[in-house]
């Protein structure tokens, strides 16, 4: 193969072809074996590794190539879809943002930007950018997913399952929209409406086989224990992406409140949950990125609550992801004038915190992700749980290694210091679980 190779020669465009395909391995033997070292072959060697989720080997080859071509909209498209590929929505949305002043006219632009914004936890920008987009006349099924899925994470429900069915409206065989009007519908219409369009979701083209276990899940939460085992063994069986819900779900079971209720909402979850904190004390939160979930537990708190995080990420690797992942680059978010924000490592913050704070802790919301940061949480807090105070999780079930994370560490917790508790609310959707202490350490 000679250097003389351009962009429209038939070997390039066979490799597009191959790209196209998602044969990705095949791309990559055949760029080693017979491309020419140039801007053209990096960048495609950079999509096919990342095609082949190895973003990290993707990424120096778009390195290489942006160094050559600073201004090609392909190499920023491809560094946008590496880093997200490697959870980094902080960095992809930089680059998708290149990308929109590159080519501000590229089909599907509006939608790949407000996608990454959403995923970086900035639902008011992706939002922005949706309605911006739709009142333009872009209406795409991408666009209309954005705005809706965007509109539930900011907790407007019934706003979110009219933007749902609007989708839906459009593409009646929208597996995703089904799924993501699910939660919405389960505050307005039950827990039967949701397996509805659970079940829905699950008969569309190229639907997420996971979603067999939100129906198992939430048949074993409603006590249709013969239904969620059918259930199970004909669709989770030992399916490794169907099993951690629903074990998850299990681990649950024993502990769960006759009164229990069931949400598919983050913001209406943490609002019942502290309505539920009657004991008077601290209101806490660890982990607050973007301040979503601090807007509503400082809106329904009715007193000071305080934010603790570094806004660096996560201090260390988690599952497939490297440490510093779900920073904000430091940008503190806006908060109502009711919160205050603590930013260090909770190792660091939340010691000198306690020690100028006295009294019990009312109400605590652990969105750490990890096991470290939650037992860090846990055993600094010990001393201050009553009977009565209320702990979330957000992290608690669903994940592939559920049973290391928050689980464990709350459990280490319980076992250590005699703790008595119950489970009051579960959000599948949201992975989020909240208990309530009734005794601790012996206290009744």
């Amino acid at each position: 193969m000679t250097a003389d190779l351009t962009e429209s020669d038939s070997f390039f465009a066979d490799i597009r072809a191959l790209l196209a395909a998602r044969r990705h391995r095949v791309a990559i033997r055949r760029l080693k074996e017979g491309a020419p070292r140039g801007v053209t072959r990096d960048r495609l060697l950079g999509l096919a590794y990342v095609g082949h989720r190895a973003p990290t080997t993707g990424l120096l080859h778009l390195r290489r190539a942006l160094a050559v071509a600073p201004d090609d909209a392909e190499v920023a498209q491809a560094l946008a879809l590496a880093h997200q590929a490697a959870n980094a929505p902080f960095d992809a949305v930089r680059w998708f943002e290149r990308l929109a002043r590159l080519t501000p006219n590229a089909p599907g632009i509006a939608a790949a930007l407000a996608g990454a914004y959403r995923r970086d936890a900035r639902y008011r920008d992706a939002l922005a950018l949706a309605d911006r987009a739709i009142a333009r006349g872009v209406s795409d099924l991408d666009t209309l997913f954005e705005r809706a899925t965007c509109l539930a994470c900011l907790g407007r429900d019934d706003d979110a399952l009219a933007a749902f069915h609007a989708l839906l409206a459009v593409d009646p065989e929208h597996a995703a929209g089904w799924f993501g009007s699910h939660a919405q519908a389960m505050h307005r219409h039950g827990a039967d409406e949701a397996l509805r369009r659970l079940r829905r979701a699950t008969r569309c083209g190229g639907a997420n086989g996971k979603y067999w276990a939100f129906i198992c899940a939430l048949l074993l939460l409603t006590g249709r224990t013969a239904e969620a085992e059918a259930v199970a063994v004909e669709q989770i069986g030992d399916n490794p992406k169907r099993r951690p819900l629903v074990d998850g779900v299990r681990a649950l079971l024993p502990h769960l409140a006759p009164d229990h209720r069931l949400f598919g909402s983050s913001g209406r979850l943490l609002r019942h949950a502290v309505a539920q904190a009657t004991t008077p004390g601290l209101v806490l939160e660890f982990g607050v990125r973007r301040g979503t979930s601090l807007e509503h537990i400082a809106d329904a708190a009715g007193q000071e609550v305080h934010g603790f995080d570094s806004f660096e990420g996560l201090p260390e690797g988690w599952v497939n992801t490297p440490a510093g992942v779900l920073t904000t680059g430091r940008q503190l978010p806006d908060v109502r004038p009711n919160a205050r924000l603590h930013v260090g490592w909770f190792d660091d913050s939340l010691p000198p915190f306690l020690a100028a704070h006295p009294g019990p802790v009312r109400f605590v919301n652990i969105d750490s992700d990890i096991y470290s940061s939650a037992r860090t949480v846990l055993t600094a807090l010990a001393d201050r749980f009553r009977p009565g105070s209320v702990v979330v999780f957000d992290e608690y079930i669903g994940n592939h290694s559920w049973r290391e994370d928050e689980h464990r560490a709350f459990q280490e917790f319980v076992a250590a210091h005699r703790v008595a508790y119950d489970c009051f609310a579960v959000s599948p959707f949201t992975k989020q679980v909240a208990f309530r202490i009734r005794a601790i350490g012996g206290a009744a």
